[in-house]
């Protein structure tokens, strides 16, 4: 069987999703009588989903109709099948509507929370939705929320014998973006090769190279660009063979990076280009941003400043429209910076006027506004440069990393 190629383990997956092979097995390993309880309740879970999604339906159309359902306080809402069909959207979500994403997680919780006492939501389902939760909050940077919602998912597997690695797995994929983000490379790498592991154990091989895609991150932000093309190249070259759209065009977009870093420009542009038709594809609207703010860097380390105006400024007013706080600020400063080198400074001051970060931490939400208030001094006293910009665009993308770093003016 490990001769098999890909199209013939396909269809060996496909006829185990099928229900007459687990029937057959059911009636060879199980007295029909004995399974009968089992099937009853699997039967009331499909009611209870259907149920759900009919009635979750016209509420999850947008952040201001589920805000208006109160779904999270409205006893209709009371069941395990809305928590399940919460948790199923709340993942599409993430990179299409992050702040619905957000809110249905928050719901998911709260009603999978009450819940729990009566074991009408097992400890499994409790840690799937605080998984989920986590995944959330890392979408919107919230990066220290993020890692609590992870360590209580894998503290309510713990309580279910019937928790798998395979569930932890997810949550270990999720705890390694947040390491990255958060620059702790070793445990980011650590718990990716955990969730591959788990992933190729369980024949999961759509994240099994999502995990894999964790270690060319890790690579990147350590500068070893050529390293990191090396791993993503190969990733696209597996996800391509398997039809997994989803990681060709992540590993697309990051070795893309890469090949800016390494001065190889045409490469970059084919693999963003790349990415770009595949986010279309697959409706993801956040990461086409990405890939349009990448093209927008890209056009800057080749000298065409006007495009990489035009592509940074729409990327910073989509995120603003999206309530994607901190990179919209970013983007922010990244388009001053630009503006300044192309000769354009007269608009620099109302752009940098307005920016605004969030941070949940007192401390680092100080820090943050002591950064802002210098670049905004020397904005009023017609002293911005470039490298000025710069020097608090890299101190605000690493300031989650380094809550207690003080802020430095540049000298």
């Amino acid at each position: 069987m490990t001769d098999w190629n890909t199209e013939q383990w396909q269809r060996f997956e496909d006829a185990l999703r099928a229900s007459e092979p687990w029937e057959l097995a059911d009636e060879i390993l199980i007295p029909p009588s004995d399974i009968t309880p089992l099937r009853l309740f699997a039967a009331r879970l499909n009611e209870e989903r259907t149920a759900a999604r009919a009635l979750l339906e016209p509420v999850l159309e947008s952040l201001a109709a589920f805000t208006a359902a109160k779904v999270d306080t409205d006893p209709a809402f009371l069941s395990r099948g809305v928590v399940d069909v919460l948790n199923d959207a709340a993942r599409p979500l993430r990179n299409t509507q992050p702040q619905l994403a957000l809110a249905t997680s928050a719901a998911a919780l709260a009603i999978a929370t009450r819940l729990a006492p009566a074991g009408s939501c097992t400890p499994r389902v409790l840690g799937r939705t605080y998984m989920e939760r986590g995944w959330a909050l890392f979408f919107v940077g919230r990066y220290r929320e993020a890692e609590e919602a992870l360590r209580r998912a894998d503290a309510a597997y713990d309580d279910d014998p019937l928790a798998t690695d395979w569930d932890r797995a997810h949550t270990a994929l999720a705890r390694a973006n947040v390491y990255v983000e958060t620059d702790r490379h070793d445990e980011a790498g650590h718990e990716a090769r955990f969730a591959a592991c788990a992933f190729y154990t369980f024949g999961d091989y759509h994240y099994a190279l999502a995990a894999c895609l964790m270690e060319g991150h890790v690579l990147y932000v350590r500068r070893d660009y050529a390293g990191a093309a090396r791993v993503l190249d190969a990733i696209a070259a597996e996800a391509s063979r398997s039809g997994d759209r989803l990681h060709l065009a992540r590993a697309r977009q990051s070795a893309g990076n890469c090949y800016i870093e390494l001065g190889d420009f045409a490469r970059a542009e084919k693999y963003f280009l790349a990415a770009l038709a595949l986010w279309d594809e697959l409706g993801l609207d956040v990461e086409r941003l990405r890939t349009h703010w990448s093209l927008g860097v890209l056009a800057k380390a080749t000298g065409d400043l006007d495009a990489a105006i035009a592509r940074i400024d729409e990327v910073r007013r989509a995120f603003e429209a999206l309530g994607i706080i901190n990179d919209s600020a970013i983007a922010r400063l990244e388009l001053a910076e630009v503006l300044l080198l192309a000769g354009r400074p007269g608009e620099v001051r109302d752009l940098l006027r307005d920016v605004v970060v969030s941070f949940t931490s007192e401390g680092v939400m100080r820090n943050a506004s002591m950064a802002l208030a210098y670049l905004r001094e020397a904005v009023e006293a017609g002293g911005t440069e470039p490298d000025l910009v710069r020097h608090v665009r890299d101190y605000l993308e690493e300031l989650p990393t380094r809550p207690a770093s003080v802020f430095l003016p540049l000298r």
